[in-house]
């Protein structure tokens, strides 16, 4: 009993010491928009870009260009092979998608009124499958993921993705805005800490609906 205890106990600590969401990220440096990013002040670690003297809410139609894969230098996949890297891309287009046909139109076709998403996949942060599942249902590991999810923060032993993403007006290609920012599932999301693949398919998930969210925010929309 002792020994599990012990175990408990560290098992919280080094949670409490895991990856976040939070952690500074480096743009992708072939970003159209890289020299233009600044800290993002509501996201400790993550980059934003805004063009100034734009009517976002006139776009209300969207092209999502397929996620493409960075390989630049600051790209970390932790071992993650090109074949799920490529999965990992097409979930992102797929749920961005999926994210923005409600209430917009997403199509294929430049036009008024219409921008540009291009979304690249920078970096995959690994889980670490078994500990990751445990530290939720154990009480200790669950209340130091509890104070995690909280404050922002990744669950323990869990991975994400790190997403850049721009937006242009598909006319002109003025380049409107642009993120580089890391998704983690929710921390209490258990299927998405079976493995990597799970915790990165659930991060692309909370990507698209972060993109979702910020199109709303520029409609002037309440948080859904």
């Amino acid at each position: 009993m002792k020994s599990m205890i012990r175990f408990l106990g560290a098992l919280a600590t080094i949670g409490l010491a895991g990856c976040t969401s939070s952690e500074a990220l480096q743009p992708p440096a072939t970003m159209p928009a890289a020299a233009s990013l600044t800290p993002d002040q509501e996201r400790p670690g993550a980059w934003n870009y805004r063009a100034t003297n734009v009517d976002f809410q006139r776009y209300t139609r969207f092209i999502v260009e397929p996620a493409q894969v960075y390989r630049g230098a600051e790209a970390s996949y932790e071992g993650v092979d090109g074949g799920e890297l490529a999965e990992i891309a097409r979930a992102l287009t797929t749920e961005t998608r999926r994210a923005l046909s409600n209430g917009y139109t997403v199509t294929s076709k430049p036009g008024p009124g219409t921008a540009r998403i291009t979304l690249k996949l920078a970096g995959v942060q690994g889980t670490v499958s078994g500990l990751a599942t445990a530290s939720r249902i154990l009480p200790v590991g669950a209340v130091a993921n509890a104070v995690k999810g909280a404050s922002g923060g990744s669950g323990s032993f869990t991975g994400g993705i790190t997403v850049a993403a721009e937006i242009y007006d598909a006319q002109s290609a003025k380049l409107l805005g642009a993120a580089v920012r890391r998704y983690s599932p929710p921390v209490f999301d258990i299927a998405a800490t079976l493995s990597t693949m799970d915790t990165a398919r659930a991060a692309a998930r909370e990507a698209a609906q972060d993109v979702r969210a910020s199109v709303d925010r520029a409609h002037g929309k309440p948080a859904r």
